[in-house]
């Protein structure tokens, strides 16, 4: 049952880089930028590594950023993000909001949790942060305008903007 479990979560990280590849080459979601009051601040596409716990029938695995904080900051609760996309990407459940566990040599998110063949993929609802997101126009070479808004305020903390839990555009809120 272990070496069952440990091989889920090979195939999983397997699959994950396979689609982040593809994910880069039509680009589903371009440039992101956070709007800070009245300054634009263009933010950094970061990729993840991994890292697994695997207990007696007990497997988490988590996706890891370096460092304990992002190098983009923020001081409002409540930024607004823009960025190009494609308009065949499902953007209304492809791009979402969440919220890092901090550590002080670096930031993580668990992406899965279970035990023996019964893993479950998903981050944890408590991290997710509840947006809205709105179509504002055409963008560039053939891509759709959006904006997404925070429904409520950030504390401070470690975020990341996500098209998918190991590839982000991280910022944190002072």
């Amino acid at each position: 049952m272990r070496a069952t479990g440990v091989v889920l979560v090979l195939l999983f990280i397997a699959s994950i880089l396979s689609a982040q590849r593809q994910s880069d080459a039509p680009r589903q979601i371009g440039t992101v930028l956070l709007v800070d009051g009245t300054k634009t601040v263009p933010l950094k596409h970061s990729i993840s590594a991994s890292r697994g716990h695997t207990g007696f029938r007990a497997i988490k695995e988590y996706f890891v950023f370096g460092g304990p904080k992002a190098n983009v900051r923020s001081t409002s609760t409540s930024p607004i993000f823009e960025f190009d996309a494609d308009p065949n990407f499902n953007v209304e459940s492809g791009v979402y909001l969440f919220r890092f566990d901090p550590h002080k040599d670096r930031r993580e998110i668990r992406v899965a949790k279970g035990n023996g063949k019964d893993v479950r993929y998903s981050i944890p609802k408590d991290h997710l942060i509840a947006t809205t997101l709105e179509e504002v126009g055409d963008g560039p070479t053939q891509t759709k305008h959006y904006r997404m808004k925070v429904s409520g305020s950030l504390r401070p903390g470690e975020y990341c903007l996500a098209r998918s839990s190991d590839s982000c555009f991280d910022f944190g809120v002072d």
